[in-house]
């Protein structure tokens, strides 16, 4: 893929440092090196490149230390994603903490801090067998972005400027899930006084909004905060001045019979979410949505430059 952005060169100059730097902070003797002979299961993601990315990390981790997958990854919807694993067609994948807490525990607060949330939702797993490995400290909450030049052009800082300054029938892009799901679309109108008579919404495919925002076909595009495609294609995304939407960290969820049959497993994956912070996933995400690379390729080297396999 030819890159002729300066945009985009900057972004890989940034994914080449991050790499050198966790390769010199991390000695060869602090790779796994944990035999996972014996290991047979079944990675799954939802269809989203981070998704993807992380569960590619952990089949890659698993193979170089001996183990076997079946790769399942990009399933459509989270919902639809969380049942594979609960029904026993995959064994796990990476869930973030705020979509457990309202989509599939019907839960409603979301001011509630990152480390407590993460509590909560392993303790109401408990029921739904479900195991929780280590959280990251990153948080891809859903976000709002717009142009720069549009925000500059508006007077836009904050999600409430979002609701009153631009344009009567501007236009919304938001993708299929979100328009449903209880931390969605709906409940964000009635938060910041949006009326459907004074917008135009468009549902798009999630890959597609960031490009169409771009382009303007969306003056303002629903997207993942982590995604590296923002800054490269000239985006920003405004301060959420009242709070909605609660912490998504995520961490790498396993039925509890698969805790159970590999606990050598679930030791060895530990340590992967304490290597992602919200720079590294932005890195990550942007090698695969604007440099082009493969998520298993970004996989291996991420886990050779931090260190945790040799």
């Amino acid at each position: 893929m030819q890159v002729k952005s300066h945009k985009v060169v900057a972004i890989a100059a940034a994914i080449a440092l991050a790499v050198v730097g966790s390769a010199a902070t991390t000695s060869a003797a602090n790779a796994a090196g944990t035999s996972l002979k014996g290991v047979n299961v079944i990675v799954g993601s939802k269809d989203f490149t981070e998704s993807i990315v992380l569960s590619k990390i952990v089949k890659q981790f698993i193979i170089a230390n001996g183990g076997k997958v079946t790769d399942k990854t990009n399933i459509k919807g989270s919902s639809t994603t969380r049942e594979a694993m609960v029904s026993g067609d995959i064994n796990m994948y990476w869930e973030y903490t705020g979509t457990a807490w309202l989509v599939y525990q019907k839960q409603t607060d979301v001011n509630i801090s990152p480390a407590d949330l993460y509590k909560k939702v392993v303790a109401g797993d408990k029921k739904a067998k479900v195991t929780w490995g280590p959280m990251t400290s990153f948080n891809d909450t859903y976000a709002w972005a717009i142009t720069k030049a549009n925000a500059t052009k508006y007077g836009i800082k904050t999600y409430s400027d979002l609701a009153k300054k631009l344009p009567a029938g501007s236009s919304w892009c938001v993708e299929s899930e979100f328009q449903s799901r209880p931390d969605g679309w709906a409940g964000f109108k009635t938060k910041y006084g949006i009326s459907d008579s004074n917008i135009t919404t468009k549902v798009l495919d999630t890959g597609a909004i960031y490009q169409a925002t771009k382009d303007g076909q969306c003056m303002v595009g629903e997207v993942f905060a982590t995604d590296g495609r923002i800054g490269a294609l000239g985006l920003m995304v405004p301060a959420e001045d009242i709070s909605y939407f609660p912490p998504y960290n995520a961490a790498l969820t396993m039925t509890d019979a698969t805790a159970k049959k590999y606990p050598q497993l679930v030791k060895a994956l530990a340590p992967i979410a304490a290597k992602i912070s919200n720079a590294t996933m932005q890195n990550l995400n942007a090698r695969v949505d604007v440099l082009g690379e493969d998520a298993d390729t970004v996989a291996k080297s991420f886990l050779s430059a931090s260190g945790l396999v040799k």
